[in-house]
């Protein structure tokens, strides 16, 4: 075997008595695991992978700290009806902040929102990330978004800080190879940090990030996961986010009732979400045409609703509470889950940097109020509210976002016992039925559309290795038949089949779950990757039964 990987250039033609010298790649050992290089590669991948895991997991903790201090902090300035002089210092400290975020979106686009799009747009090749610029202008913006009062989360921008942390570490120890390893690795430890939830951290890559796995991606997350969620440990414990225990299962025969119910009103109240969602940013960005004034008048709006209405503000940690719920009627919880839906589309709509998982789980959990307030109405009580409550937390996120595993195993690590996975998991797929039915597209998927590709001539002229990934179903079996629909400016280099490269000669046979490297120049790259990850894909007939389209690495 060579010490150097060696590629002939395409228009390179043999004459006789003539010599073309291939192009060599220095690091070909390292890229591609030649001279037996597969173990030493992985275990490298894997030990960036644990300290992506952990600096995300610190990086976290700081801005779980910051956000809950600046909570805190409002809660102490403005509880209790304050008087004229308090009221003008907090708006005064929420135009300061306004004026700042609003500064810092125009100075950075991609911090704004929740940071899962932006995510799925690198790893899609769609944009890059400036870790130095953006990480701490997310972190600070977030803080001011989410102490101001915004029906925001900072569970999604935990995600985009965990894959900026790792985009660090691919540049500082200079492996841009692993690059697409190491942003999923941190993506993992950011949703594993947040939400004290390991296993979900990993599925949510593989179901809502990629789609698509190989073993080396998947330990890659789970050590990064683990990491996060050790680190996490030391500083908040091993308690759950959310107070919530549930000390009775549900029987059988609610299965097809009140599930159910749970199930298609969490699909219904999710598609109006979605729908909701886009339909507020045209309003606002009709309504308000310049972006630092659509941040500023949220803040403005955000710093009113704190003093007004403060059970809506912020992400909503409170909402998910047994005893709150328990004690309010119908009406009131209807009044809630109404007031904060709005209010979260509002405050999403605006461009200011934060999430919609963590508000996305508190108008579940109102729901889920609603419907046992609902069947109390008519004499059916039972002492099943805080089932109802994850019921609806898992139903009403698996209908927006369209990650039914993910928000199964979310909920069931929340609730601490897997006796009730599931019921989290019929009202997930029926949640899921019910949205698919009302053809509405999943929200991450229609953010990730909004987000422009990044412009050729911001492309370094390097080439990329692209993943291409096949599935059941996908009209190509046999690499033969995938060189002869590859375009003319792509190279096959081999054909990876769990964690081994296999030379692509013509007649071997393409499996589904095998993964296709090909290289190409990186200025095409995205443009060639969405036109490629097609070969991959079921036929139409089957692809319609299988749901959505994916996005890969």
């Amino acid at each position: 075997m060579q010490e150097f990987f060696s590629i002939y250039p395409k228009s390179c033609k043999l004459q006789p008595d003539t010599y073309c010298a291939p192009i060599e790649h220095p690091d070909a050992t390292r890229l591609y695991g030649l001279k037996n290089g597969n173990l030493y590669t992985h275990t490298r991948i894997y030990a960036y992978a644990a300290l992506t895991g952990a600096v995300s997991g610190l990086l976290i903790v700081a801005y779980r700290t910051a956000i809950v201090s600046a909570e805190n902090f409002r809660d102490a300035l403005i509880g209790n009806a304050p008087p004229a002089k308090v009221v003008l210092l907090w708006f005064g400290i929420v135009a300061t902040g306004a004026i700042f975020t609003a500064l810092f979106v125009r100075r950075s686009p991609l911090i704004k929102g929740s940071g899962i799009p932006q995510v799925k747009a690198f790893l899609m090749r769609r944009i890059n990330f400036d870790w130095k610029r953006e990480l701490p202008l997310k972190f600070a913006g977030g803080t001011f978004a989410l102490g101001a009062g915004l029906s925001l989360g900072r569970e999604g921008p935990s995600i985009q800080l965990g894959a900026l942390a790792g985009t660090a570490i691919e540049d500082i120890f200079h492996i841009p190879d692993y690059r697409r390893f190491l942003v999923t690795a941190g993506a993992a430890a950011g949703i594993s940090a947040a939400f004290n939830a390991p296993l979900a951290g990993v599925l949510f890559c593989i179901e809502e990030l990629h789609r698509n796995f190989s073993p080396v991606m998947l330990t890659v997350t789970m050590i990064a996961s683990f990491m996060a969620n050790v680190v996490m440990w030391i500083f908040f414990g091993t308690s759950p986010i959310f107070e919530l225990t549930i000390l009775e299962t549900l029987p059988l025969r609610y299965y097809f009732t009140v599930i159910l119910g749970i199930g298609v009103l969490a699909g219904a109240l999710g598609s109006l979400f979605n729908i909701g969602l886009l339909g507020f940013q045209k309003l606002y960005r009709h309504v308000v045409p310049r972006e630092e004034f659509r941040v500023i008048s949220a803040f403005l709006v955000a710093g009113a609703i704190s003093i007004v209405f403060p059970m809506i503000a912020g992400g909503g940690n409170h909402l998910v509470s047994f005893p709150l719920l328990s004690t309010m009627s119908f009406f009131a919880i209807a009044l809630l889950l109404a007031a904060k839906f709005v209010f979260t589309l509002f405050s999403y709509a605006s461009g200011a940097p934060g999430g919609i998982f963590l508000p996305m789980l508190a108008i579940g959990s109102v729901l889920g109020g609603l419907v046992y307030s609902l069947l109390g109405l008519f004499g059916y009580q039972s002492p099943y509210l805080p089932n109802y409550i994850l019921l609806g937390m898992a139903g009403f996120f698996v209908a927006v976002v369209r990650a039914p595993i993910t928000g199964a195993v979310l909920i069931t690590e929340m609730a601490g016992s897997f006796a009730h996975f599931p019921a989290f998991i019929f009202v997930s797929i029926i949640a899921t039925l019910t949205a698919n039915l009302l053809r509405t597209k999943p929200i991450y998927d229609s953010l990730l559309a909004q987000i422009p590709p990044l412009y050729p001539e911001q492309i370094t002229h390097a080439a990329a290795t692209l993943h291409i990934p096949f599935m059941e179903g996908s009209s190509i079996h046999l690499v033969s038949e995938l060189k002869e629909r590859l375009p003319g400016e792509c190279i096959l280099t081999g054909i990876m089949r769990g964690e081994e490269r296999l030379f692509p000669y013509l007649s071997m046979e393409i499996l589904p779950g095998d993964e296709a490297l090909i290289e190409v120049d990186q200025r095409a790259a995205r443009l060639l990757k969405e036109e490629l990850l097609k070969l991959g894909m079921p036929t139409e007939d089957e692809q319609e039964i299988k749901g959505n389209g994916a996005s890969f690495t």
